[in-house]
């Protein structure tokens, strides 16, 4: 499966396939106490019966909060319930890490990581197999065909994909906010063995 962010901004887009059809749309809002709200959904009757997730990004000293269907316990609660800490379902191993990990609805670990020359790369931490990256290629079909753009390709999985969404909207912008550029991919590779240092899990 191929998406493309239309526009280009994972805060504000609609996630759609080479003959444009929209699989996810994310959209972000300001909230009365000045925090940011990202709500990503799927096409459906209802938006609760398309919900996929809200993220409640930090401010200040208040961490990015998600709260899903996907998730167990308070993180289930969608709207003004609780929720999880995005770095208790992203979580990375070492201090100086750039990967991430979660696991998913099939039980596996999966790991998020920066490659060098590819872009932001999603695998099956146990085995390295590749389920996911969002690169910039050629397309060669579809609404698309012949221009290079930035998109999500998800490979046949066992992991729920709203999961790989999900964590690819926050891997995404935290990267963007990081290089302070809306469109460039990452130009190095931030790890490149793998985990960074060692340590454990911190937040980030």
């Amino acid at each position: 499966m191929d998406l493309f962010l239309v526009p280009n901004d994972p805060q504000n887009t609609v996630l759609v396939s080479p003959n444009g059809v929209a699989h996810y749309q994310v959209r972000t809002t300001k909230q009365q106490d000045g925090t940011r709200l990202s709500r990503i959904v799927r096409p459906a009757d209802t938006e609760d019966d398309g919900m996929v997730a809200d993220i409640e990004w930090k401010c200040w000293d208040t961490p990015t909060v998600i709260r899903s269907p996907l998730l167990g316990g308070l993180g289930r609660c969608v709207g003004t319930g609780t929720g999880v800490r995005a770095t208790n379902f992203l979580y990375k191993k070492g201090h100086f890490s750039s990967s991430r990990y979660f696991i998913g609805d099939d039980q596996n670990e999966y790991r998020w990581k920066f490659v060098r020359g590819v872009g932001c790369v999603l695998t099956l931490s146990t085995t390295e197999e590749e389920v996911a990256r969002y690169t910039a290629t050629a397309v060669e079909e579809g609404l698309f065909a012949g221009e290079k753009k930035s998109h999500l390709q998800i490979q046949p999985c066992t992991v729920d994909i709203d999961l790989v969404v999900l964590s690819f909207v926050i891997m995404e912008k935290k990267r963007r906010d990081h290089a302070g550029d809306g469109t460039r991919l990452t130009a190095h590779d931030e790890d490149p063995q793998g985990d960074g240092g060692s340590g454990d899990g911190g937040a980030a």
